[in-house]
């Protein structure tokens, strides 16, 4: 997708593929108003292109074979003139009915009749390139469609509202006037500086430094918001692991019985926990495998623990910490564990002792699974154990792309690069230097620096009609 495509007027369907009760047909360009003409008919003679903006009206798509006319469907047609609409170009969308047929046949009529195709995200990158939006809430519309918690979708929609573009233009302005302050004393060495404005100076730098580092500061938490914490269940077979997840998620996900080594196979959910985003892992059993698929299985189950961010481990309460506990504790040391001991219900034998001979400093929750008892216990300190005392704030501005967070970090570098120049009393070029590399980088999170090809990849990610 290159820059000379952005004369073509360009159509997509804008809805998902399948059975529904609306597709949506998008068209945005030149012609946009032009091609409706030829597709619609509404009640009375008038074309769309003579209708007001920002303005529905019903009537029938056709088609026109051997000098008839072959009715489509009945749909509702939106007119959004140029340059108030999400492209800034006229855009014309069809709601038809959402069968498969339909909507492609609407779709090919747009075709034939002059548009081409749209690639993935071209109506955002054309709102981008026209002016209406920047990167960072160009990005965000593509966090929109793909979020999987409330708390992010919050943090996202704050973006498209260019809460974070605000302040990335403020430090850029910020940035631009100690820049330009410096470039003026080297370019006019004769005008001496004094050791007031000197200090002035280095303040405004640190100042604005702080602001870059209290957004970098942020990528954890947009990490949390955006893809969850991965909490590992794991322990030896039957000791209530599956029973565990079931309740966490408060639905019966995963089967629960008696038989060991009835979870064979990692299960994978999404849910919240005290409004914390949260992947839930459940393992299969870590035991000796008896078969090829046990060992497949409990090879997975590793891998998912190395990648945990908290590993809940389950000891049976009821029962005696074996050696399979104790091999299982030995190859958790080092990892960020809760002990969950399970079946509280059932009588507790007294492991406190050897708890601690393996786990000095971990915390350990005593529960029932089955019964529900004490569960709120758990859900709290796995809050505690990953905020660390922090709280989530989906309303702070927050960073969790990792493209953006890298630009700001190459932009945090240089600042305090200058602030270091400055100290050390070096020349007003080099600092005016790290400047302009300060903001080259800030210009690349907002895509006022940025290169055709990444920008062509960035908007790759994005679906066809978006």
């Amino acid at each position: 997708m290159h820059t000379q495509n952005l004369d073509d007027t360009i159509a997509a369907v804008a809805s998902p593929w399948g059975q529904g009760g609306i597709g949506l047909v998008r068209i945005s360009g030149k012609n946009a108003l032009a091609i409706a003409d030829g597709l619609f008919v509404g009640i009375g003679s008038a074309k769309p292109s003579s209708f007001k903006t920002h303005s529905v009206h019903y009537g029938r798509i056709r088609s026109r074979q051997g000098g008839k006319d072959n009715i489509i469907d009945e749909v509702l047609l939106i007119i959004m003139r140029a340059p108030k609409s999400y492209t800034r170009e006229d855009v014309v969308e069809i709601s038809c009915h959402g069968g498969l047929v339909a909507v492609r046949q609407v779709l090919e009529l747009v075709l034939q009749h002059g548009a081409r195709l749209a690639q993935p995200g071209e109506f955002t990158k054309r709102a981008f390139l026209n002016g209406r939006i920047d990167l960072t809430q160009a990005e965000a519309v593509l966090d929109i469609i793909q979020a999987k918690t409330k708390s992010f979708l919050k943090v996202s929609v704050q973006q498209l509202k260019g809460d974070l573009a605000i302040e990335l233009e403020a430090i850029r302005e910020s940035l631009m006037d100690v820049y330009t302050e410096l470039e003026a004393i080297v370019n006019f060495p004769e005008d001496d500086i004094g050791a007031a404005s000197y200090i002035a100076l280095r303040e405004r730098v640190g100042h604005t430094k702080q602001r870059v580092a209290h957004l970098l500061a942020s990528r954890d938490q947009g990490r949390i918001l955006k893809e969850g914490i991965r909490i590992v269940i794991c322990g030896k077979p039957n000791v209530g692991k599956s029973s565990l997840l079931n309740t966490l998620l408060r639905q019966p996900r995963a089967i629960v019985s008696s038989v060991e080594g009835t979870t064979r196979d990692t299960i994978e959910e999404l849910t919240q926990i005290n409004d914390l985003p949260v992947q839930l892992i459940d393992t299969a059993g870590i035991l000796e495998p008896r078969d090829d698929i046990e060992k497949e299985a409990v090879r997975r189950s590793h891998i998912h623990i190395e990648q945990a961010d908290l590993i809940l481990f389950m000891i049976d309460g009821a029962g005696t910490i074996d050696d399979k506990d104790k091999n299982i504790a030995r190859g958790l040391q080092g990892k960020n564990v809760i002990i969950v001991v399970n079946k509280c219900d059932c009588g507790m034998q007294d492991n406190k002792g050897e708890i601690k001979e393996f786990f000095s400093q971990k915390d350990h929750v005593e529960i029932s699974a089955l019964y529900k008892k004490n569960i709120e216990d758990l859900k709290k300190k796995i809050v505690e154990n990953v905020l660390q005392g922090h709280h989530l704030e989906p309303g702070n501005l927050v960073v969790s792309n990792i493209r953006q967070i890298e630009s700001l970090d190459q932009c945090l570098k240089a600042m305090e690069r200058a602030e270091k120049y400055f100290s050390e009393r070096l020349s007003f070029e080099f600092i005016s230097e790290e400047m302009k590399i300060a903001v080259n980088y800030l210009d690349q999170v907002t895509g006022r620096n940025i290169n055709q090809d990444l920008l062509d990849k960035i908007f790759a990610s994005f679906c066809i009609g978006k």
